[in-house]
């Protein structure tokens, strides 16, 4: 079965996209996946008969899902305290006296 990321899905509209590992970007109907969908949930699925241009998927299923509290599926370090803001900046003016 091929894998990919769902890109997005919108639950009260029943509707979503998936983008394979090659780069293609499948159509996702509600009616394909028995369990809940979200936004970087890594999946396998199974592509069904396209018509026209559009390429669908007929089911899919969840490997792994995304990280909590993550709406696209990507972690991300939290940003630096000022505290060690400062104490960088602080180190900086002492190397800078010392080549001085």
């Amino acid at each position: 079965m091929p894998t990919g990321r769902i890109r997005m899905f919108d639950a009260k509209r029943r509707f979503g996209f998936l983008v394979a590992e090659d780069g293609d970007e499948y159509y996702v109907p509600a009616t394909a996946s028995a369990g809940s969908l979200g936004a970087g949930d890594e999946v396998e699925f199974e592509p069904a008969e396209s018509s026209g241009n559009r390429r669908a998927v007929a089911s899919v299923t969840v490997t792994r899902p995304a990280p909590a509290g993550s709406p696209v599926g990507r972690t991300m370090a939290p940003p630096p305290s000022w505290d060690s803001l400062e104490d960088a900046e602080r180190q900086r003016r002492m190397a800078r006296r010392r080549r001085r």
